[in-house]
């Protein structure tokens, strides 16, 4: 990976460690639907949610990938959380493109879209 993109995946982790934003009226629908699947309580709130992402974001300990979707990057972390494994995914502009608990994360990460950069403790 050139400098370049390590530069923009880094910036782009800082915004959204800054601020979260989400894509416009996807926020409340991301949370019906972990309520739904049941990867959050009933009485889940949208705050408690962001916390939850804030968190992971700012763990030292959070595994950093890059997810490519074809020429598109998507600046990837992984941490447990509360005794489960976590993922964030967001756009090169720090915006918030989902969050979640993979059911078997070595296995989702295996995929070759995926590829590992380090610790957000060293990279960041």
């Amino acid at each position: 990976m050139s400098d370049f993109p390590r530069v923009a995946i880094v910036a782009a982790i800082r915004l959204a460690q800054i601020k979260l934003i989400w894509k416009s009226g996807k926020a409340e629908a991301h949370l019906r639907k972990r309520i739904r699947l049941g990867h959050l309580p009933g009485n889940t709130t949208l705050d408690d949610y962001e916390r939850l992402i804030t968190t992971l974001l700012n763990s030292p300990e959070a595994r950093v990938y890059i997810y490519e979707f074809g020429e598109i990057i998507y600046p990837t972390l992984v941490a447990t959380i509360e005794q489960r494994a976590w993922l964030v995914m967001i756009t090169m502009n720090g915006v918030m493109e989902t969050s979640f608990p993979p059911d078997m994360p070595d296995e989702y990460l295996s995929n070759p879209s995926f590829r590992y950069m380090g610790l957000a403790g060293d990279i960041l």
